[in-house]
């Protein structure tokens, strides 16, 4: 049995411990020789050690965003891509035929990431890391600035930034602004969802994408979960899942 040795980038305990558990449940060839929890020592790392086949790497780490470390160093190593909500980074990953886990990680998906990697022949790998980070820098210029809301026979433009929050109403989707003005969205949460930029905008659950100005605190009332209050205030429990709330906080800091 010929082993791959395999380095994990994880920032959060729990998410990396379970990747471990799921590949020596049913991979048993692969090493996990190494695991890192932050762009500056996986690119400390990475500069001094060479002797491995495999990387899985999250995408939102502690101390930024992943792809900042093919800006400190080359690297022609395969990626398995983890991510909980970045949706413009799925779809990169789609287009440069990349591998990625949607978190929580699934372990007939992990079988089939595995799968590919043993069958692909990753060349050129640096040349892709190029152009998915240049893209993931551009891409900013292209989500929606302005929304064009039907009003009583009329249509209104009004700011994407003035939006505090997105919902899910008796299955019509509504937008609210700051200034408490509730419309409703031609768009379906998922199409919100790809319009709106991540570094403003997320997606906390399947009803609720709030604007990261609008969040007024936050609480624990289960454990693991996170309560979120939002400013205009709404007669609804915002909650976020103990998948997410790691990242969530992350988000919250580092914009």
């Amino acid at each position: 049995m010929n082993i791959i040795k395999a380095v994990i980038v994880e920032d959060e305990l729990a998410a990396s411990k379970n990747l471990v558990d799921l590949l020596h449940r049913e991979n048993p060839e692969i090493e996990i020789i190494e695991v890192l929890d932050s762009v500056k020592s996986t690119v400390r790392y990475f500069k001094e050690h060479q002797d491995f086949e495999l990387i899985f790497m999250d995408v939102h780490l502690g101390d930024g965003i992943c792809f900042e470390i093919f800006e400190e160093i080359e690297l022609n190593k395969p990626i398995i891509f983890t991510t909980a909500h970045d949706q413009y980074a799925i779809e990169t990953f789609k287009v440069n035929s990349m591998y990625y886990l949607l978190k929580p990680i699934q372990q007939k998906e992990l079988t089939n990431a595995i799968l590919k990697f043993k069958k692909n022949n990753y060349n050129s790998i640096q040349k892709q890391f190029d152009v998915l980070f240049e893209n993931i820098k551009t891409k900013r210029q292209h989500y929606c600035s302005t929304f064009l809301i039907p009003n009583r026979g009329d249509i209104i433009p009004i700011k994407v930034k003035d939006f505090a929050f997105f919902y899910i109403n008796r299955g019509v989707v509504r937008g609210v602004t700051f200034l408490a003005g509730s419309y409703t969205m031609e768009k379906k949460m998922q199409e919100l969802e790809k319009d709106l930029d991540p570094e403003v905008f997320y997606r906390v659950n399947r009803q609720f994408i709030i604007n990261r100005d609008a969040v007024d605190k936050i609480n624990y009332p289960f454990y693991g979960k996170i309560k979120v209050t939002v400013i205009p205030e709404i007669d609804e429990n915002i909650i976020i899942s103990k998948e997410k709330s790691k990242d969530f906080k992350n988000w919250l800091m580092n914009g």
